[in-house]
């Protein structure tokens, strides 16, 4: 215990020198905001100070303490206040950035339509469309031209995100030209930049991406609209699906709170556009990185193909919801795919009242940013961590004396707020690379420029590409 007279504050913490008024805004490149902030706290420690103009931003990138900050949600620490303005204009407010009494209402109603149950009714439909990635790869194999993976996996996650949620089936994998991707791909980055701008210069007057950003809010508008015109005529068609929903966008349609009030149209819209942003883009990434791995480490590549064939066989695609728990190395390469390269490397918190964290107050209203995938990259905590070693998940090897701390991985957040569409995306994950491994051999197109990170909200590969072989197929 601290004793409150030794307690410090902002000012006596370490931090990055910046320039009046300004700070250190001109340092910082938002898409390489994490690699920024690595930098800085490999150089001033876990627990340091940088300004955005004269405003203090706290960076945690201890693991204890950052689980000390999340188990405190809602109550204490809330994301930071830039981030619910600029959600709101542009509708895209849900149980994302819901905070206090209105997110435990919406996580309530939200959280049941990622339930084991529900995925279990919903497992032949997930089977219909890895079926399609199948084919769609299948056609790149027989083109012999590399592939923009990434693309093809937001596809997927879209397409597996609509079908689960609102009981639509875009089928965007097997169409070409004007996709709900090519409008949802521009949110992420312009809401990285809004909110960490340092006033709101949209308001007055708009840059070329701020007016592109507005087409495509008024194209995703009508889109959602479709899903909720659809959902409100099945439920005028089957009443009983009021008491029995048998998909999120019908539970948000009929649900009610503990004072029989219906969500309102604007939750309803921001929580659609929410689950979509939510659904297609990190899973995809997740994804993404863990098939750049593979690339990169042949013989991991084979010994994932060596399980997948063991467990789907000639059909190539898992038949069984309970044939994913039999994929113990590919969850094991996920994992440590997610170490090392998570969709999420950096959180923006603020505190909502005054509080401390360790021997430090924290003011009310203070910007805290946690360093999440700072601890998974320290030896302290992974053994050569720097190294892609998925066998470090395998119960058989977390003994011996080799650093293993699960409290330093945190893919999917911790405490209260811990993400719904865990399930999903696991079980999403060990789809696609159970019937990618057993059907495909893949390579890294080196003609291409370097595979690197790019910071738009979540952290995505830039410039992966990758060529499709069918095995059994010799190279030409």
């Amino acid at each position: 215990m601290v004793d409150k007279a030794n307690m410090r504050t902002l000012t006596d913490l370490p931090g990055p020198r910046g320039l009046p008024l300004l700070g250190n805004m001109l340092q910082i490149d938002l898409e390489k905001l994490h690699e920024q902030l690595e930098l800085w706290c490999r150089e001033f420690g876990t627990f340091y100070v940088f300004r955005m103009g004269r405003r203090p931003v706290v960076v945690v990138a201890d693991p204890e303490s950052m689980q000390v900050v999340l188990r405190n949600r809602p109550k204490i620490f809330r994301r930071v206040g830039t981030i619910e303005p600029v959600f709101n204009e542009m509708e895209v407010a849900g149980v994302f950035s819901a905070e206090g009494d209105d997110w435990k209402r919406q996580r309530r109603m939200t959280a049941p339509a990622f339930d084991s149950n529900h995925l279990r009714q919903f497992f032949p439909t997930l089977v219909k469309v890895t079926e399609r990635l199948k084919s769609r790869w299948e056609r790149a194999a027989a083109n012999g031209t590399p592939v923009d993976v990434q693309q093809d996996l937001v596809r997927y996650t879209v397409d597996v995100t609509t079908n689960l949620a609102f009981g639509y089936d875009m089928n965007t994998l097997q169409k070409e030209g004007d996709i709900i991707q090519e409008h949802l791909e521009k949110i992420f980055p312009m809401i990285n930049r809004r909110v960490n701008a340092v006033f709101p210069y949209w308001h007055y007057f708009k840059l070329s991406k701020d007016r592109a950003l507005d087409r495509a809010l008024v194209a995703i508008r009508e889109t959602i609209a479709g899903f909720v015109k659809e959902g409100r005529a099945r439920l005028r068609e089957n009443p009983e699906l009021a008491a029995h929903p048998t998909n999120l966008l019908e539970a948000l349609l009929t649900a009610r709170d503990e004072n029989n009030a219906p969500l309102t149209d604007k939750e309803i819209h921001g929580n659609i556009l929410t689950i979509l942003l939510a659904g297609e883009d990190t899973t995809a990434n997740s994804m993404a990185w863990i098939m750049h791995f593979m690339t990169e480490h042949p013989d991991i590549q084979e010994r994932m193909r060596a399980e997948a064939t063991g467990v789907v066989g000639d059909q190539q695609i898992l038949a069984e919801l309970q044939d994913a728990d039999r994929l113990e190395y590919i969850e094991a390469v996920a994992h440590e795919a997610m170490r090392l390269k998570p969709v999420v490397p950096i959180l923006f918190l603020e505190a909502i009242e005054d509080t401390e964290i360790n021997d430090v107050r924290i003011p009310k209203g203070t910007p805290v940013v946690l360093l999440m995938q700072h601890g998974a990259l320290d030896n302290a905590h992974f053994g050569a961590a720097d190294q892609f070693r998925p066998d470090r998940w395998l119960e058989e090897n977390r003994t011996g004396g080799c650093p293993h701390n699960p409290r330093a991985f945190i893919p999917f957040g911790a405490g209260p707020r811990f993400c719904p569409g865990r399930l999903l995306a696991m079980l999403e994950i060990k789809m696609v690379m159970a019937m990618l491994c057993a059907k495909f051999e893949i390579s890294g197109a080196k003609s291409q420029e370097p595979v690197s990170e790019l910071f738009s909200f979540t952290m995505m590969p830039r410039n992966l590409f990758v060529r499709f072989r069918r095995l059994g197929v010799p190279v030409s």
